[in-house]
């Protein structure tokens, strides 16, 4: 999810937290539903491209012409953390 700041009259507020302790949820529920009730139906939802799994990804890299250390499994925390510690 991605935070967000939206600024309600004080009585729709007051409605809201009233409404959302009665249902037992939060007032960011209840905006959610909202706005999925409101305005899903005209949202067109884009395409999802096809995930690559990591060994499909891995086999994209080596066809590229990039070769990693031989040694890379042996000593991982090396190369990510920059030497011994």
């Amino acid at each position: 999810m991605e935070r967000t700041q939206i600024y309600f009259p004080k009585t729709q507020i007051k409605k809201l937290k009233e409404l959302a302790y009665k249902k037992k949820t939060t007032v960011s529920e209840l905006v959610r539903d909202a706005i999925d009730v409101q305005y899903a139906p005209q949202i067109k939802a884009a395409p999802r491209k096809k995930e690559e799994t990591l060994v499909q990804l891995a086999e994209r890299i080596r066809k590229m012409g990039f070769k990693g250390p031989r040694d890379l499994a042996a000593n991982l925390d090396d190369y990510l953390y920059g030497g011994k510690k």
